[in-house]
């Protein structure tokens, strides 16, 4: 019977194709691993360590990096010698960090069949809401709520003074929107905001940004009957009701579905002092704290899985919780930070929410076409960017009860160890590479240069319609869908 170990590390994918390993590929489990081997105190070089039943809290894939992760591996050889946690270091480069070994592990621990829930971040620098260029030619227009009495029926539950899990601030973001519409002009306007203080929230009037591990509630606090309810009801609603929110656009023009082809749009360079200045408006971070919270509950994530058909049911998933932080400055820029709890993450489905929330929020798309990507009906969405995404923290509360604390599979003694390591190797690293090299920027570059694939869904009335625009044949193109 071999030895069954628990690592626990955290690592900045910047440099590295992935977590898992592949062969030709430098990853961060071949470099773990390797390591791992040649600490193991075999006694001649011609040994090997052989490990089986490898596996992981979650996947990362290239650019994407950790805070906590997990590793459990079984050592054949139970003769093998573990080596320490300082050892395994002093070998490792520093954008991998090893936590703490756990030898043995008990109870039949499995790192990814373990674990009860996931939690993921993703870093948004706010300048990427900015109105694109009108040279895109997207439909900008403004947005109005029509009734009260639509917005009681929609949430009848909805309860701002008592209800924290998100909800209060989407019931509102609504209430305040049937007296307020967006213009054309509000991405422009109050563009750059007054100096503030570096890593500090922007705007007293959202509530503050909590930290780690508490940025919301634990995976077992209980929900009130009411907010079942609000669930149950919003599931329900969201593909109908939201659309009749939405006040129609008169005199619209017949929809022309004759297939047309284009070149990349030619678009000027936008200033730099302005991208890095650029602060999220009051409207914007109330749509997005309101899209985050349609993203709660059970849906049809198909459009956000690559290759997934809508009648797929493994497509189906919960979304435990999801909340956007308050706006901070960092060098200069300022960002949002928007966290994610899930039994299971799809790849690339995380970033792909991310991306439609940008592209939504950019372009003033009502948001009803979020309720309406969870349809039938197929959209391309690109992968934002993979250096905003964290994955931030596994569960493993009903494990650790089983075993008890002895046992237990947590980074509780490490904390201060873990949140050093994930301020100055991963957030820190992301604020300094995207201010020098506004990696966000290209990505919507390359999107805005190629506004006309889009626009059969980001449009003013929030409706999927066909696609019927495509780039001409022999145009240069770059496959957006793997963007980095």
């Amino acid at each position: 019977m071999g030895i069954h170990i628990a690592i626990l590390f955290g690592y900045n994918g910047t440099s590295f194709e992935g977590l898992e390993r592949a062969k030709g590929e430098k990853t961060v489990e071949s470099v773990l691993l390797s390591a791992l081997a040649t600490l193991s105190g075999k006694s001649s070089a011609t040994e090997s360590v052989t490990m089986i039943n490898i596996s992981r809290a979650a996947t990362t894939e290239e650019g994407e990096h950790a805070a906590r992760q997990i590793l459990s591996v079984e050592i054949v050889d139970e003769n093998t010698k573990i080596p320490s946690v300082d050892a395994l270091n002093a070998v490792l480069p520093e954008s991998i960090k090893v936590f703490k070994i756990i030898s043995p592990t008990v109870g039949g621990f499995s790192a990814r069949r373990s674990c009860e829930a996931r939690t993921y971040e993703y870093l948004i620098p706010t300048y990427a809401f900015m109105t694109p260029q009108q040279e895109t030619g997207f439909d900008i227009q403004a947005e109005v709520i029509a009734t009260k009495d639509d917005l009681d029926n929609m949430y009848p539950d909805a309860d701002p003074e008592s209800d924290r899990s998100g909800q209060a601030s989407l019931f509102t973001t609504l209430r305040r929107q049937l007296t307020r519409s967006r213009s054309r002009s509000r991405g422009r306007s109050s563009s750059v905001n007054a100096p503030v203080e570096e890593g500090a929230p922007v705007g007293s009037e959202y509530p503050a940004d909590t930290t780690e591990p508490g940025f919301f509630s634990s995976l077992s606090r209980k929900k009130s009957i009411s907010h079942r309810s609000l669930s149950r009801k919003r599931s329900q609603t969201d593909n109908d009701s939201t659309n009749s929110l939405i006040a129609p656009i008169a005199n619209e023009n017949p929809v022309d579905n004759t297939p047309q082809f284009f070149d990349p749009i030619a678009l000027p360079h936008r200033s730099v002092d302005k991208i890095r200045a650029y602060r999220i408006t009051e409207e914007q971070l109330d749509m997005v704290r309101t899209i985050v919270a349609i993203f709660r509950g059970t849906h049809n994530w198909h459009n956000y899985v690559p290759g997934a058909d809508a009648d797929d049911q493994r497509c189906f998933m919960r979304i435990i919780n999801i909340e956007s932080g308050s706006p901070e400055v960092h060098n200069g820029m300022e960002w949002i930070r928007i966290k994610v709890q899930s039994k299971a993450m799809a790849r690339f489905q995380f970033r792909r929410m991310m991306a439609l929330l940008i592209l939504v929020v950019r372009t003033n798309t009502p948001r009803s076409l979020i309720a309406n990507s969870f349809g039938v009906t197929k959209i391309d969405i690109p992968n934002a960017p993979a250096m905003g995404l964290i994955f931030h923290q596994p569960a493993y509360a009903q494990y650790n009860e089983a075993v008890g604390p002895a046992s237990a599979i947590n980074f509780d003694e490490d904390k201060s160890k873990v949140e050093s390591f994930r301020r100055s190797m991963i957030h820190e690293q992301i604020y300094t590479e995207e201010r020098e090299g506004l990696h966000f920027e290209e990505w919507l570059r390359k999107i805005d240069t190629h506004a006309f694939l889009y626009k059969y869904y980001l449009n003013a009335r929030g409706l999927i319609t066909q696609q019927n625009a495509f780039l001409r044949e022999g145009a240069l193109e770059e496959n957006m869908y793997n963007v980095r």
